[in-house]
């Protein structure tokens, strides 16, 4: 085979990254490869759509991910830097504020035959609403209610986001309370899930 003159087609490697991923060095030569019109590879004739520049961090993601990343936190502002920058109560905020007043005056003084309104009054009715749902809870004189798990089951999971989002700020009582009732219900439902 005869070999052939150069042909002056050549090829620049111009790719920013590295093949492991690292950026290129910008005073880092080009990197050259003269090709022989035979080797050469068929000509593009669309050009290739640009590549975005990845964030500054250097971490590449998927499309889509960036609307899933959250904000970077907002550094804290002092307490007086706070309190000459914050803005009055919005209007949802006024008319909350109105609603629970009127809310207040008409409601009058405290019934003598209900409870006082309390966190554990909230978390027993809930209870009390799971165990019947399970069977284990009857009132008497009257047929016994069906069995429903999935209704006791969204009843101990609401249960266990409320015990989740109050984690921490409940009394030694109120969370000793809380979590063997929760306990005992969610022991309750898995013996009433395997009797079925």
């Amino acid at each position: 085979m005869a070999e052939r003159g150069d042909t002056g087609f050549k090829v620049t490697d111009r790719r920013k990254y590295n093949p492991d991923g690292s950026p290129r060095e910008s005073a880092e030569p080009e990197a050259e490869t003269v090709v022989n019109e035979a080797e050469a590879p068929a000509p593009i004739r669309e050009a290739p759509a640009p590549i975005p520049e990845p964030p500054a961090n250097n971490v590449l993601s998927f499309p889509g991910e960036a609307a899933k990343k959250q904000p970077e936190p907002v550094p804290r502002a002092s307490a007086s830097e706070t309190r000459a920058a914050e803005p009055g109560p919005n209007a949802a905020q006024v008319a909350a504020g109105h609603a629970e007043q009127a809310y207040n005056q008409a409601r009058g003084p405290n019934s003598a035959r209900l409870p006082e309104a309390s966190f554990l009054s909230l978390v027993n009715m809930l209870g009390v609403e799971a165990a019947m749902h399970l069977g284990l809870i009857q009132t008497q004189g009257e047929e016994p209610l069906p069995v429903d798990t999935e209704a006791a089951r969204h009843l101990l999971d609401m249960l266990g986001i409320l015990q989740t989002k109050t984690r921490g700020n409940l009394t030694a009582e109120e969370n000793n309370l809380f979590e063997s009732m929760l306990a005992d219900l969610r022991m309750q439902f898995v013996a009433v899930s395997r009797r079925r």
